[in-house]
């Protein structure tokens, strides 16, 4: 999946981190509480680093999903995954040393944001991400862009 996410910064402002925000699940037949997925994360091309969610979740109904939702899938993680100065991190943690200034910028499209589930990775499920309306957490994908 790839979102491409405007860069309104000028000339004269300095990017310091971006921010995601996401709620994720990996991707099984029907669902599966413990089916590791390998989520890949990039921007701009550059590989951030890649963290396993553990299972794809339908045990519970999500709180927000509708009426009509099957039982499949039905809610995720919510995932904070911070590129800055000191390195990528998912929910603090760090994920790899790919700072923001690793990250190849180009100035007329912005920030192109991938996740992935590559064929070769070790554990090959899938993801799914959840709008506002669906899993737990009242949201889409959030990006937070700080800069000076």
């Amino acid at each position: 999946m790839e979102y491409l996410i405007p860069d309104y910064l000028t000339s004269n402002q300095e990017l310091h981190e971006i921010q995601f925000s996401f709620e994720i699940s990996s991707e099984a037949p029907g669902f599966c509480e413990s089916w590791p997925s390998d989520i890949y994360f990039y921007l701009n091309s550059t590989l951030l680093g890649t963290w396993t969610c553990p299972g794809d979740f339908g045990e519970t109904s999500g709180r927000l999903n509708p009426a009509w939702w099957p039982r499949i899938n039905q809610y995720g993680l919510l995932k904070l995954l911070t590129i800055n100065r000191q390195g990528t991190f998912i929910d603090g943690l760090q994920l790899s040393d790919i700072t923001i200034q690793d990250i190849k910028k180009d100035t007329t499209s912005g920030f192109l944001f991938r996740l992935s589930v590559p064929s070769d990775a070790k554990h090959v499920g899938g993801l799914t991400l959840y709008g506002k309306n669906f899993g737990n957490y009242h949201q889409g994908i959030r990006v937070k862009v700080l800069y000076q």
